[in-house]
């Protein structure tokens, strides 16, 4: 679903056109001259950079933030992976045509099934990429929500832990300069060709919602790159007046994403001639791991009980959870946990992130050693609560969920009554977008693709900045194989143009 051409441009118009978008630029009008830069220092924007240096390019990476690692730095960044060290050593049976069809199937079938399974196929390749440049895995292999089989590899230290890694690594590589502050404005061309970028050094990021528009910060520069630019700059979450051009509602949420998540690099592609694609779809998080709240009971505290399926897909929980709090005075619904539950969860350190109130206000949850006291902490009337989960409890044990028809498992696991004699855990359910599958049209050579389907030539996108790939729902653990082998190929394919 490619959103229309009309409404996009005019949601892009609201930065200034620059005359130096299409113009031809002379030789001597540049600053300084590298053979690649990337935009963007997200895992996409560090790999493609590292890539392209180790191919004997000499590369500048770019981000506009004061500080590397855009929204990766958050995440948890489980890994996809088809044919892993993991996978070999316990015998799984995998292959790449089965990862690309859960993805596909998730996708509700508007997902690009080549692009993933250009993925897939190179998920083995960025594991070993990844652990011979200092990544470590926690050593555990997971069949999360979606997945077909035990696939999903996690980084120590989650998002953060991988690019500490990684940005060690890059501290040997001499050919690869990296400049925080310095924020991409315009492509520039020579020749059909993208030359370069027009960029602002010491630029002062602001987390003002119209920062794109209205920041004038910093000191123009012209970059050359003389074999391509790569952007990697990540989604749209954090602007809130775009993202609501197609999809209203969500010019009220919050958002789990890096601030410097804004459509400013979009338009900057679009105004490029890059075409533009599923800029009405969207994803929610919550400040604990979804695929975990099939383990435990969704309450509604205006009226104390369940209201929708806990196994239902992360974006039918997100706009259920957020229809119930417009009926109900903002009320935010909780998850009720046992112990037994708890140690389901895939993700055992944002387990204990939440229960030490590391994780926000809403991602706290808390420990009760009655119905009483969880009711009340929650504004719920306790005997309603406590009928609602003998209920509950009656129909785990039946084998059926009579109400909403939870699965009563998932990844090979069975989900269990919850112990009446506690303790209880309880945890507000507050949806949060955390990615926005629309993006810019690539191949899969990751370059990107004009209006007309042919690719800009010197011109490179990957991770979130792309889109198409993930459809209507991204599978969980699919956004890491995505940022990653994109931006490998990106990288690739960037240090061989006219070398």
């Amino acid at each position: 679903m490619t959103t229309s051409r009309r409404r996009f441009l005019a949601a892009a118009a609201a930065l200034p056109a620059a005359s130096t978008v299409l113009a031809q630029t002379p030789s001597n009008a540049w600053d300084e001259t590298f053979d690649v830069v990337v935009v963007g220092s997200g895992v996409a924007g560090t790999i493609a950079a590292i890539a392209a240096a180790e191919k004997g390019a000499k590369v500048l990476m770019i981000e506009k933030l004061n500080r590397t690692g855009g929204t990766s730095r958050f995440s948890g960044l489980n890994f996809a992976c088809v044919d892993s060290a993991e996978q070999k050593k316990r015998g799984v049976k995998d292959s790449p045509e089965a990862l690309a069809r859960d993805m596909f199937r998730v996708s509700g079938g508007v997902g690009n099934y080549e692009l993933a399974l250009v993925m897939a196929k190179n998920t083995a390749r960025v594991e070993k990429f990844l652990t011979d440049r200092g990544v470590r895995w926690d050593g555990r292999l997971l069949k999360l929500g979606g997945h077909s089989a035990e696939r999903c590899l996690i980084p120590e230290g989650d998002g953060a832990g991988l690019l500490a890694a990684l940005t060690k690594y890059m501290g040997g590589l001499k050919n690869l300069t990296i400049r925080t502050s310095c924020k991409a404005d315009e492509i520039l061309f020579e020749k059909d060709c993208v030359s370069g970028l027009l960029v602002r050094e010491g630029y002062v990021f602001s987390e003002d919602p119209r920062d794109d528009e209205t920041n004038r910060t910093g000191t123009p520069r012209r970059i050359r790159a003389l074999r391509a630019v790569i952007f990697a700059t990540g989604g749209y979450a954090r602007d809130r007046a775009f993202r609501a051009v197609e999809v209203p509602f969500l010019d009220g949420v919050s958002t789990t994403t890096s601030p410097g998540a804004t459509a400013g690099a979009l338009k900057t592609l679009v105004r490029a001639g890059a075409r533009a694609m599923h800029l009405s779809l969207y994803r929610f998080a919550y400040p604990l791991p979804t695929e975990d709240m099939v383990w435990g009971v969704l309450i509604d505290p205006a009226t104390g009980t369940r209201f929708m399926s806990e196994g239902a897909s992360r974006n039918e929980l997100a706009v259920g959870t957020l229809q119930r709090r417009l009926t109900n005075g903002d009320k935010k619904p909780f998850m009720i946990y046992d112990e037994k539950a708890l140690g389901k969860f895939h993700n055992l350190n944002r387990v204990g992130r939440s229960l030490n109130g590391l994780n926000g206000l809403d991602g706290t949850m808390f420990r009760f050693d009655t119905i009483e006291a969880l009711a009340a902490h929650y504004g719920a009337d306790a005997q309603t609560v406590k009928k609602t989960l003998e209920t509950y409890n009656r129909d785990v044990a039946a084998g059926r969920d009579a109400a909403f028809g939870k699965p009563l498992e998932r990844t090979e696991r069975k989900v269990e009554p919850i112990d009446m004699k506690g303790p209880f855990y309880g945890i507000v359910i507050s949806p949060r977008l955390n990615y926005t599958p629309g993006g810019i049209r690539t191949n899969e050579k990751a370059q990107a693709l004009d209006w007309n389907g042919n690719p800009i030539a010197g011109l490179y996108v990957a991770g979130e900045a792309a889109g198409g790939l993930h459809g209507q729902e991204r599978m969980t653990a699919c956004s890491m194989p995505d940022c990653s082998v994109f931006g490998l190929i990106a990288g690739e394919n960037a240090a061989a143009e006219h070398a």
